[in-house]
Order: structure tokens, then C-alpha cells, then sequence
């Protein structure tokens, strides 16, 4: 489950995954978690730039919601994409 605290340590460290593994401190996150983050992005990248059929779009907002702990994280989700 993906939440705000997560997202705030991926922020950190601008997602880069070898700097949060170097650091040693986990902070609150696993590699899973990492993995995670990472493929609900490329999936919300995908969708924003038109490149996802409208099947993979309904399938991927569907486990979004399953895996997120709220609307205000999907939010972020989405910004992080528009924002690289």
C-alpha cells in the first residue's frame, strides 16, 4: 500500500533508487514498496501520454486504487508523473 510517507521519501531522494539504498535507513520503505512507486508511474505515464489502450487504462486505475491508501496519493502519483 503506497502512501504519503512513502512518496515523500521517493521525493527525497528525486527517485533515485541507488541513493535511498545507499543511505542504509529504509525509511519506511521496502524494495517492494520502491518497485512499486516505480510501476504505477510508468502506468500513469503511459495513460498521460496516449499510449495505453483504453483496456489497459480501466485495468491499471482499477489496481491504482487497490494499491494506494487514498485519493490524495493517487493525486500525487499523477503529479510526480506530469512533473518529469
Amino acid at each position: 500500500m503506497v502512501t504519503n510517507e512513502q512518496l515523500d521519501t521517493y521525493e527525497a531522494f528525486g527517485g533515485d533508487v541507488d541513493a535511498w539504498a545507499r543511505s542504509g535507513a529504509g525509511h519506511g520503505m521496502t524494495d517492494a514498496d520502491w518497485r512499486l512507486i516505480e510501476e504505477l508511474r510508468q502506468g500513469l505515464h503511459l495513460i498521460s501520454s496516449g499510449l495505453a489502450s483504453a483496456d489497459f487504462e480501466a485495468r491499471f486505475e482499477g489496481r491504482l486504487s487497490a494499491v494506494t491508501r487514498s485519493a490524495a496519493v493517487r493525486a500525487r502519483l499523477r503529479t510526480l508523473v506530469a512533473a518529469r
